[in-house]
């Protein structure tokens, strides 16, 4: 019985690990050979080969610069979102209760003829 339990637990740590390793994005493509990248604090750290990058996990999004965090072999490190290319998928858009309609053209008054039901144009 402890046979079965521990080969059960072994299946389950298994298929666990791929789905977290199958939704962590990574690094899928890179532009150049090498990458400006920089540290942690937005120090730069210069040019980095493409090959440190390809294949390596997106740890998130520096709220600050924008840039991906990118784990390394030799640690993390920030770039840009242009010079790489991610199996990050993106982020629904937020819900709102004004309705797209046209063209935008801001009036007097701060509203777009571009929304409906009394939306301003900058709370989109």
């Amino acid at each position: 019985m402890k046979k079965i339990l521990s080969l059960g637990l072994l299946c389950t740590t298994i298929l666990l690990s791929q789905a977290q390793a199958a939704s962590t994005p990574t690094v899928s493509g890179v532009f150049e050979k090498t990458v400006h990248a920089f540290a942690e604090n937005h120090a730069p750290l210069g040019q980095i080969p493409a090959s440190d990058l390809l294949n390596q996990p997106v740890a998130g999004i520096d709220e600050e610069t924008g840039f991906l965090k990118v784990q390394t072999p030799k640690g993390l490190v920030l770039v840009a979102r242009a010079a790489v290319t991610t199996t990050m998928t993106a982020a629904a858009p937020r819900e709102t209760s004004c309705s797209y309609i046209g063209t935008l053209a801001a009036s007097g008054t701060g509203s777009s003829s571009g929304f409906a039901s009394n939306c301003k144009a900058g709370g989109r």
